[in-house]
């Protein structure tokens, strides 16, 4: 694991979860830089949503500390929680979550309602850093998946999050519209964005600086993005 410091953004010490005698994550140490694009892979039942869950203040660990901007989030309780979710995180799913009875630019409108007062034209600002100012009054259902997945993101934007956690975020996707929202991820890194990506595929990790590799719950390799492809794990040490 690296060294603490205020150059990280993220750190998980020693992060064990259990679901009864099963461990979902077992000592698990990591740290993740400001700025820094991250990808966590592995394969089903590796520990990845546990480890998405856990960092994105949706649930605690049973043992260990995380640390996010420089606060032990480990032992709050779930109104604190949700109260860092909604100011530091912003939260991208595979599964869109979106509201049917909501247009896009209400949809992302709603995210602003639990944080602050909604602004209709920073909305439609956040839709159309992602290409979709032209289908703002449209419900999901008129949406593409691509189209579904970018209102998702400029949902995770429009509060400024200094991390942004993305599970899985291309696995809906085509070919053509998992280019568009990687080139986004690439834009929001280029401007300074914390992103971890959770994610099975090997083109999308490789889009990260550094993939970290689970294996039943444990960390068994940290690579660089573009050595993913047949790389030999390297110690498992941020």
């Amino acid at each position: 694991m690296g060294e603490s410091g205020p150059d990280n953004i993220l750190e998980l010490i020693g992060v064990t979860m259990d679901y009864g005698q099963v461990k979902a994550l077992n000592d698990v140490s990591m740290t993740v830089r400001r700025g820094e694009w991250l990808s966590i892979m592995g394969p089903s039942g590796s520990g990845k949503t546990t480890m998405m869950n856990i960092v994105g203040c949706l649930d605690r660990p049973t043992s260990g500390r995380v640390i996010l901007d420089g606060e032990e989030i480990s032992r709050l309780g779930g109104r604190a929680l949700t109260t860092i979710r909604r100011d530091k995180i912003g939260l991208i799913f595979q599964q869109f979550h979106l509201a049917p009875y909501l247009t896009a630019v209400e949809n992302v409108m709603l995210a602003q309602y639990y944080h602050s007062l909604p602004d209709e034209e920073e909305a439609m600002a956040a839709l159309s850093r992602v290409g979709l100012s032209e289908r703002a009054g449209h419900l999901p259902s008129q949406l593409s998946g691509g189209e579904q997945q970018r209102v998702c993101i400029a949902r995770a934007l429009i509060n400024h999050p200094m991390l942004i956690l993305a599970d899985e975020p291309t696995g809906n996707l085509d070919e053509a519209n998992e280019h568009m929202v990687l080139d986004i991820f690439r834009q929001l890194h280029s401007g300074g964005s914390a992103i971890i990506v959770v994610t099975h595929a090997h083109d999308v990790g490789a889009r990260a600086e550094r993939v970290v590799m689970l294996e039943h719950g444990r960390i068994a390799g940290i690579v660089e993005g573009r050595g993913i492809h047949g790389h030999r794990h390297d110690d498992a040490h941020a």
